[in-house]
């Protein structure tokens, strides 16, 4: 694939850490680091973990059910660029443009777990929405403790992800359920609840 003029080519994926020793102007990894300087962006996965406050926002409402059911049922998924545009984030131009740029290696883990957390989260919201009124408030609290558990071990992971010391995960970890649902690893997710 190639690249623009003045922009950082796709060899960027080849790169584990910044090397310490000088790098010329050309040097595509060292073009990043100057960019991100004094930013909340991580200089070798190019991602910001400002992206995770859209998850924990809803995650802190789900605590506080049933108080926040409404708003629970009312959170709708952004992809990184969207959350980007719609935020107050003081860099948050320069965090799209660097997330074209990112590893390979880290944007598929980074957007596995996204879809997982999107999935649970989906799930989530279904199970809520049909809520029984009849159920017991100690079987609501304990089903929503299970939620908010896998919930913040995901945001774990892709944080883990963000800021490049790694979260190697295995396929059921990032299997998600689809807009229907379904999915080949439904029944871990059912058993979350």
């Amino acid at each position: 694939m190639g690249y623009r003029p003045n922009e950082v080519p796709n060899q960027m994926t080849q790169i584990q850490a910044i090397d310490p020793a000088p790098a010329t102007a050309d040097d595509p990894a060292e073009i990043w680091v100057q960019c991100l300087q004094g930013t909340n962006i991580d200089v070798n996965t190019l991602l910001a973990t400002d992206y995770l406050n859209h998850f924990n926002e809803v995650i802190m409402l789900i605590e506080m059910l049933p108080d926040m059911l409404e708003d629970v049922l009312a959170w709708e998924r952004k992809s990184y660029q969207q959350h980007f545009a719609d935020s107050e984030f003081k860099d948050k131009n320069l965090a799209v443009e660097a997330y074209d740029f990112a590893p390979e290696r880290v944007l598929s883990q980074f957007e596995a777990l996204v879809a997982c957390l999107d999935g649970h989260l989906w799930k989530t919201q279904n199970r809520l929405r049909d809520l029984d009124p009849e159920v017991p408030s100690e079987v609501l609290a304990d089903d929503i403790a299970t939620a908010v558990e896998k919930l913040h071990r995901l945001v774990g992971m892709i944080s883990c992800v963000v800021n490049g010391s790694g979260a190697e995960v295995t396929a059921e970890e990032v299997a998600a359920p689809s807009d229907t649902g379904g999915n080949s690893a439904q029944d871990e997710i059912d058993a979350m609840f």
